[in-house]
Protein backbone atom coordinates (compact mmCIF):
# COMPACT_ATOMS: atom_id res chain seq x y z
CA UNK A 1 0.00 0.00 0.00
CA UNK A 2 2.81 2.21 0.66
CA UNK A 3 4.22 1.90 -3.14
CA UNK A 4 3.07 4.31 -5.38
CA UNK A 5 2.51 3.75 -9.26
CA UNK A 6 3.86 7.04 -10.96
CA UNK A 7 1.69 6.01 -14.02
CA UNK A 8 -1.50 6.86 -11.51
CA UNK A 9 -0.25 9.53 -10.12
CA UNK A 10 0.05 11.16 -13.99
CA UNK A 11 -3.20 9.59 -14.76
CA UNK A 12 -4.85 11.19 -11.98
CA UNK A 13 -2.90 14.58 -12.20
CA UNK A 14 -4.10 14.73 -16.28
CA UNK A 15 -7.64 13.87 -15.21
CA UNK A 16 -7.52 16.67 -12.64
CA UNK A 17 -6.39 18.89 -14.51
CA UNK A 18 -8.82 18.13 -17.58
CA UNK A 19 -11.87 18.48 -15.16
CA UNK A 20 -9.75 21.54 -13.79
CA UNK A 21 -9.45 23.10 -17.68
CA UNK A 22 -13.43 21.81 -18.29
CA UNK A 23 -14.79 23.94 -15.49
CA UNK A 24 -12.61 26.98 -16.00
CA UNK A 25 -14.21 26.78 -19.63
CA UNK A 26 -17.25 26.84 -18.10
CA UNK A 27 -17.19 29.38 -15.96
CA UNK A 28 -15.78 31.96 -18.68
CA UNK A 29 -18.67 30.97 -20.86
CA UNK A 30 -21.01 31.56 -17.88
CA UNK A 31 -19.50 34.79 -17.17
CA UNK A 32 -19.41 36.14 -20.46
CA UNK A 33 -22.93 35.02 -20.66
CA UNK A 34 -23.44 37.25 -17.50
CA UNK A 35 -21.70 40.06 -19.42
CA UNK A 36 -23.91 40.15 -21.89
CA UNK A 37 -26.90 39.27 -20.80
CA UNK A 38 -26.06 42.74 -18.47
CA UNK A 39 -24.78 44.58 -21.41
CA UNK A 40 -28.26 44.04 -23.03
CA UNK A 41 -30.02 44.62 -19.79
CA UNK A 42 -28.32 48.48 -19.72
CA UNK A 43 -28.54 48.84 -23.74
CA UNK A 44 -32.73 47.96 -22.98
CA UNK A 45 -32.92 50.50 -19.95
CA UNK A 46 -30.54 53.34 -21.74
CA UNK A 47 -33.41 52.47 -24.67
CA UNK A 48 -35.94 52.91 -22.16
CA UNK A 49 -34.81 56.28 -20.80
CA UNK A 50 -34.31 57.79 -24.50
CA UNK A 51 -37.98 57.07 -24.92
CA UNK A 52 -39.24 57.87 -22.14
CA UNK A 53 -37.56 61.38 -22.31
CA UNK A 54 -38.88 61.61 -26.02
CA UNK A 55 -42.14 60.94 -24.71
CA UNK A 56 -41.72 63.36 -22.28
CA UNK A 57 -40.77 65.74 -24.80
CA UNK A 58 -43.22 65.17 -27.20
CA UNK A 59 -45.92 65.73 -24.60
CA UNK A 60 -44.86 68.94 -23.41
CA UNK A 61 -45.16 70.19 -26.70
CA UNK A 62 -48.56 68.76 -26.68
CA UNK A 63 -49.63 70.56 -23.79
CA UNK A 64 -48.18 73.68 -24.63
CA UNK A 65 -49.80 73.71 -27.74
CA UNK A 66 -53.15 72.79 -26.21
CA UNK A 67 -52.55 75.40 -24.13
CA UNK A 68 -51.90 78.04 -26.89
CA UNK A 69 -54.64 77.32 -28.89
CA UNK A 70 -57.00 77.54 -25.73
CA UNK A 71 -55.67 80.76 -24.90
CA UNK A 72 -56.53 81.95 -28.29
CA UNK A 73 -59.83 80.76 -28.41
CA UNK A 74 -60.76 82.59 -25.27
CA UNK A 75 -59.36 85.42 -26.41
CA UNK A 76 -61.35 85.36 -29.94
CA UNK A 77 -64.62 84.23 -27.47
CA UNK A 78 -63.76 87.08 -25.89
CA UNK A 79 -63.83 89.73 -28.93
CA UNK A 80 -67.16 87.89 -30.00
CA UNK A 81 -69.02 88.06 -26.55
CA UNK A 82 -67.87 92.02 -26.48
CA UNK A 83 -69.14 92.73 -30.39
CA UNK A 84 -72.59 90.69 -29.24
CA UNK A 85 -72.92 92.96 -26.13
CA UNK A 86 -72.19 95.97 -28.39
CA UNK A 87 -74.31 95.03 -31.05
CA UNK A 88 -77.56 93.89 -28.23
CA UNK A 89 -76.54 97.39 -26.50
CA UNK A 90 -77.07 99.13 -29.85
CA UNK A 91 -80.47 97.85 -30.69
CA UNK A 92 -81.77 97.98 -26.78
CA UNK A 93 -80.64 101.31 -26.89
CA UNK A 94 -82.52 102.01 -30.19
CA UNK A 95 -85.46 101.19 -28.74
CA UNK A 96 -85.42 102.76 -24.78
CA UNK A 97 -82.92 105.53 -25.65
CA UNK A 98 -81.43 104.87 -22.11
CA UNK A 99 -78.09 104.30 -21.48
CA UNK A 100 -79.13 102.81 -17.78
CA UNK A 101 -81.57 100.70 -18.53
CA UNK A 102 -79.49 99.28 -21.84
CA UNK A 103 -76.53 98.64 -19.06
CA UNK A 104 -78.89 97.07 -17.13
CA UNK A 105 -80.21 95.12 -19.44
CA UNK A 106 -76.46 94.00 -20.49
CA UNK A 107 -75.51 93.33 -17.03
CA UNK A 108 -78.88 90.90 -16.04
CA UNK A 109 -78.21 89.16 -18.96
CA UNK A 110 -74.54 88.70 -18.56
CA UNK A 111 -74.93 87.86 -15.22
CA UNK A 112 -77.89 85.14 -16.22
CA UNK A 113 -75.93 83.43 -19.24
CA UNK A 114 -72.70 83.42 -16.93
CA UNK A 115 -75.31 81.54 -13.94
CA UNK A 116 -76.71 79.03 -16.64
CA UNK A 117 -72.67 78.26 -17.82
CA UNK A 118 -71.17 77.80 -14.18
CA UNK A 119 -74.32 75.45 -13.25
CA UNK A 120 -73.45 73.30 -16.49
CA UNK A 121 -69.74 73.34 -15.92
CA UNK A 122 -70.34 71.91 -12.25
CA UNK A 123 -72.72 69.17 -13.91
CA UNK A 124 -69.82 68.21 -16.14
CA UNK A 125 -67.06 68.61 -12.96
CA UNK A 126 -69.20 65.91 -11.53
CA UNK A 127 -68.48 63.19 -14.38
CA UNK A 128 -64.54 63.71 -14.12
CA UNK A 129 -62.58 62.23 -12.08
CA UNK A 130 -62.07 58.75 -10.54
CA UNK A 131 -64.63 58.70 -7.65
CA UNK A 132 -67.09 59.00 -10.88
CA UNK A 133 -65.79 56.28 -12.81
CA UNK A 134 -66.18 53.86 -9.95
CA UNK A 135 -69.93 55.02 -9.20
CA UNK A 136 -70.10 54.24 -13.51
CA UNK A 137 -68.65 50.40 -13.01
CA UNK A 138 -70.28 49.84 -9.74
CA UNK A 139 -73.61 50.96 -11.47
CA UNK A 140 -73.62 49.06 -14.60
CA UNK A 141 -72.65 45.65 -12.58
Amino acid sequence: MGMENPQQNDTFNTQSNDEFDAQAASFKKTYESIEVSFASKVARLIASKNLIAAEAKLSLSAILLALAISLILVIVAVIIWTLLNVGIALIFYHFTTSIGLTLTFLFILNICLGLYLFSHLKNTLKLIGFPATMSEIEGSK
